[in-house]
């Protein structure tokens, strides 16, 4: 398993330099009016920094497996989170789903703490709205929390 995972660093290194690069070719702009490379340049660093932690971080123990862990209860419940996701979305509006959502991935998933997956998924869910719906003004799903945003 540690040999896969730094092949796949080494890659994700090479294409998130490429994108970050090809990006900053298009104009990043600035914090207030970004310019079309921006979200492909912060992507690219951001696949760079993965493929980097995947290159130099320990490796495993050996003799565990990745099939030999309960995984897959935790897998079927990322992928209906995000199923339901779409469903929820309309109705709830987009503070409430992310919240929800972000909820369940976090505790049943990644198996935290009750008190740090709803602190999380709230502060995330606040602060992606201010991201998406006020500063880049993005129309966002109000559902049954009146806040608008993106108009």
């Amino acid at each position: 398993m540690g040999q896969i995972d730094r092949i796949v660093g080494i890659g994700a290194i090479v294409l998130g330099i490429a994108l970050a690069f090809l990006s900053w070719r298009l104009d990043l702009g600035d914090w207030k009016m970004p310019g079309p490379g921006a979200w492909p340049f912060f992507l690219g660093v951001a696949l760079a920094s993965i493929g980097g932690w995947l290159f130099f971080r320990p490796q495993p123990p050996v003799g565990k497996s990745f099939f030999s862990t309960p995984r897959w209860g935790r897998l079927a419940i990322g992928v209906g989170t995000l199923f339901g996701y779409v469903l929820i979305l309309e109705p709830l509006g987009y503070i409430l789903a992310t919240a929800i959502v972000l909820f369940v991935q976090l505790h049943w998933v990644e198996d935290r703490r009750w008190s740090t997956s709803v602190l999380t998924a709230v502060l995330a869910a606040v602060i992606s709205f201010w991201v998406f719906g006020v500063w880049l003004k993005v129309l966002l799903p109000a559902g049954i929390v009146p806040i608008r945003a993106g108009v």
